[in-house]
């Protein structure tokens, strides 16, 4: 019994070691594969032989990080052989990689990441107004009778903001004739874009390729495709007007307002916090009586 003990046990040992060895040889065989496609081309032709297969491509790749407004150069620029599966589109073939050199970053772009055409532009400089209003939205400015309309005067170009609207009226009782207050608190409008505070405005980089040719003739822009970077801006010491982009029914809705005498009608702008898209919930209009309910 003990000899057919010892003699497994012996037979196990063996079958580990030969294990072991493969695993080792298999290694061995891996490093030297590495070796030889290394000393061939280099480590970029190693890493195009391993992704190399049906559909792949060459496209133009980033160097290193890239921020909004900055202007691409050739040292910005390799290019990289990508599987069919992982093609971006609207990427740039490496051919055409000369053409970028110039041209302005639309959004923020980091190392590695392929360069697709919606992220950059012919950019030449459009400093208008008329270049900073998202598509479909218009321009509209507010008196700032008042610090507190505005959160102390605080808002910059480029925050994103709520616009709630107060009408103080009154109203008749039906029976007693009693004249009584009407007052009406509600949100006009929800998230939207500051884009300018007195005459500071923030800096911005349309992407004005494409609809016109690629000629940077194109007045249109587009919220998704349009970066923004934040410049000195004045506060309200220095400040008689801010300017938002709404939407024309809403323009109108708070021009409305804008209009009122200060003690009939005022707005508020209530700045969000960086990133928060999400809609207002619950509750949007109140009036006085939800001030002080009746018991």
């Amino acid at each position: 019994m003990n000899r057919s003990i010892a003699a497994a046990t012996s037979g196990s040992n063996r079958n580990k070691g030969v294990l072991l060895l493969a695993c080792a040889f298999g290694l061995l065989s891996a490093l030297l594969v590495f070796a030889f496609l290394n000393s061939r081309g280099g480590g970029e032709d190693v890493n195009s032989k391993i992704f190399a297969g049906e559909g792949a491509e060459t496209v133009v790749v980033l160097t290193r990080d890239v921020n909004v407004g900055e202007k691409i150069t050739s040292d910005m620029l390799t290019t990289r052989t990508i599987p069919a599966t992982a093609l971006l589109p609207g990427r740039v073939k490496d051919s055409d990689l000369s053409t970028l050199v110039g041209k302005v970053a639309t959004a923020p772009m980091y190392a590695g990441e392929q360069v697709i055409d919606a992220k950059v532009t012919t950019y030449v400089g459009q400093d208008t107004l008329a270049y900073k209003v998202p598509q479909g939205m218009r321009a509209i400015s507010l008196q700032v009778p008042h610090e507190a309309w505005i959160a102390a005067g605080l808002p910059q170009p480029g925050d994103r903001v709520d616009i709630l609207g107060i009408t103080t009226l009154s109203k008749v009782d039906p029976l007693t004739g009693e004249e009584k207050p009407n007052v009406v608190a509600g949100y006009i409008a929800q998230d939207v874009e500051v884009l300018a505070v007195a005459q500071a405005v923030v800096k911005t980089v349309p992407k004005v390729d494409g609809a016109n040719g690629g000629d940077g003739s194109s007045a249109g822009t587009s919220a998704t495709t349009a970066g923004a970077v934040k410049q000195e801006a004045a506060t309200y010491e220095k400040a008689i007007s801010i300017t938002l982009a709404l939407p024309p029914d809403l323009a109108a809705k708070v021009a409305l307002i804008d209009a009122m005498r200060d003690d009939v009608g005022q707005y508020r702008i209530l700045p969000r916090q960086k990133g928060d898209t999400d809609p207002i919930t619950g509750k949007q209009v109140w009036t006085y009586d939800d001030l002080f309910p009746v018991r």
